[in-house]
């Protein structure tokens, strides 16, 4: 079997060869209708599915989840939108949060009412002051329910208050089968999640060089800032011992839940979320899912942000032609026996008219399997391109 760098050379060459420019009678500012794609999002638009995503190894979770990280395509999934309680992957939101909204420099000191919260703990004691970041970081890898309060009273002023940043931030990200009631995870009412909502929760955190940070974390040496004394701290998620490229994210257990776990792992610059809610082997589950991921499944990309892809004809124009590219990377995740089919074709509804001005926009990229469409993205002119006077034309 061919390596992923292997991979890499021959997709490129396919596109390469595949390019072409077809005209059409349409707008450019509007896109098309969209052929039957290969990648088909089923009722929610935030993540797009492979069609094959009913296939895959066989977990005991309840309802479990795999994607690619960087395009955000599902594939695997079973009782993906089932709303569950998700326990402690809960405080990912709550580390998210904190990031965003708090300053990783200030001293928190534990009150009361963290130092009492039950189940999983770092045994904090009233009144101890603890650097925000550390805290943070040992609440991550340990599941600190007492931490979790602390660092959203910290935050937020108060629980209350951290709460309601949590689901406004939730709301934000598109999850929409997703309710905070608490910054810990403990069973409460209205306090629920989804495996889907969950792995694009991970794919916004992972986003954040402090989150990845912390999150991919193994263990960690801590302390109090009063009394200087040291604790090695070690994170619950074991797959951060043993599964090759493994880099987060968080494991949540309580008796209504279940056991669950969010994974992330990367290889070759390839990153995979595998979430498992209510599983008998979350731990196993996590890992057949990203395996499958690995073994089976490819990024390709078919276009770099800012690079051109090739040249569009400008009528009336001093130049005949003029470049174009997309503002942004254009990936697609496809199984690796799926790699020859992919081809990739510029369309431009109708050839620009001079004067052309950079950005423009001129056509569209699409990325096409077998000829069925499963990308599109937006073509901009690269440059300037005067009329011709009326003399030379």
């Amino acid at each position: 079997m061919l390596t992923h760098r292997a991979f890499k050379v021959l997709t490129s060459f396919v596109i390469g060869v595949v390019i072409g420019v077809c005209l059409r009678t349409a707008c450019p500012v509007e896109a098309p209708a969209l052929s039957p794609p290969y990648l088909s999002p089923p009722g929610r638009p935030e993540l797009i599915y492979h069609r094959a995503f009913r296939e895959g190894p066989a977990v005991s979770a309840r309802a479990a989840i795999l994607v690619e990280a960087s395009t955000g395509i599902v594939l695997y999934a079973k009782n993906e939108h089932e709303q569950r309680e998700q326990a402690s992957i809960t405080k990912a939101m709550t580390a998210i949060v904190a990031i965003e909204r708090g300053d990783l420099a200030d001293i928190v000191r534990v009150s009361p009412n963290a130092a009492k919260v039950p189940g999983s703990t770092l045994n904090l004691v009233p009144g101890q002051d603890y650097k925000l970041e550390e805290l943070l970081r040992a609440t991550m890898l340990r599941s600190g329910n007492d931490g979790a309060t602390a660092v959203a009273e910290h935050v937020g002023g108060s629980v209350e208050d951290f709460v309601t940043l949590m689901n406004a931030r939730a709301a934000s990200m598109g999850l929409k089968n997703t309710h905070f009631a608490n910054p810990h995870g403990l069973s409460a009412p209205g306090h629920y999640s989804t495996a889907y909502d969950i792995a694009l929760m991970c794919m916004w955190g992972l986003r954040l060089p402090k989150f990845a940070d912390i999150v991919g974390c193994p263990e960690l040496w801590t302390s109090s800032v009063e009394s200087g004394r040291a604790k090695v701290v070690y994170n619950t998620n074991r797959l951060l011992w043993g599964f090759s490229g493994a880099d987060g994210i968080k494991t949540g257990t309580t008796s209504k839940a279940g056991h669950c776990l969010a994974a992330s792992a990367t290889r070759d610059g390839l990153q995979f979320i595998a979430v498992v809610l209510r599983s008998n082997a979350r731990f196993k589950d996590a890992a057949n899912l990203l395996e499958y991921g690995f073994s089976t499944f490819t990024r390709i990309r078919a276009a770099e942000a800012g690079v051109a892809v090739g040249d569009v004809l400008v009528r009336r124009g001093l130049d005949r032609s003029v470049e174009v590219a997309t503002a942004k990377d254009v990936d697609v995740v496809v199984r690796v026996d799926e790699v020859p089919g992919i081809s990739v074709e510029i369309r431009v509804p109708e050839s620009p008219e001079a004067p052309v001005c950079p950005g423009d926009r001129v056509g569209w990229l699409d990325v096409l399997y077998q000829g069925d469409l499963i990308a599109r993205q937006q073509l901009y002119a690269m440059k300037a391109v005067d009329r011709r006077p009326i003399w030379a034309r």
